[in-house]
């Protein structure tokens, strides 16, 4: 995995600032076609993505960016990290038939599109509700 590095810019930065520094970086990099973000870590706020239980706590996100395709390592000063793989090799998502749609109510749905109409309302012929457990397949 290749490596670069971006100075700070001599002031005190946050993690939104860090991560728009690595895209940029990452964009503009002409190995990496099509950048996706694929792991980071904010040793300031001490927190990680993606959250792993166990294994060595200062590598695990490390391990698992280099192990899912990471090409690039972006270290943002002393306290970011960014892993980011290439996604042009892969197909893109054809246009999904289903969406998720609220109701005025605030409650989750699962609706195919082709059977709402024009309307963006859910209705029974083409929603099922979403409950704490099925919102999680979705």
């Amino acid at each position: 995995m290749r490596q670069a590095h971006i100075a700070p810019p001599g002031t005190d930065l946050d993690y939104r600032q860090a991560i728009a520094l690595a895209a940029k970086l990452a964009d503009d990099d002409k190995e990496v076609i099509e950048p996706v973000l694929m792991a980071w870590y904010d040793r300031k706020a001490a927190r990680m993505s993606p959250v792993i239980e166990g294994g060595n706590l200062r590598s695990r996100w490390y391990d698992y960016g280099a192990s899912h395709g990471g090409k690039l390592e972006i270290d943002v000063g002393d306290d970011y990290a960014f892993i980011y793989a290439d996604s042009s090799a892969f197909d893109p998502y054809e246009a999904s038939p289903y969406s998720n749609i609220k109701d005025k109510d605030g409650n989750e749905y699962i609706c195919q599109i082709n059977l709402l109409g024009d309307q963006r309302q859910p209705t029974s012929a083409a929603c099922s509700p979403l409950d704490d457990w099925t919102s999680k397949l979705t």
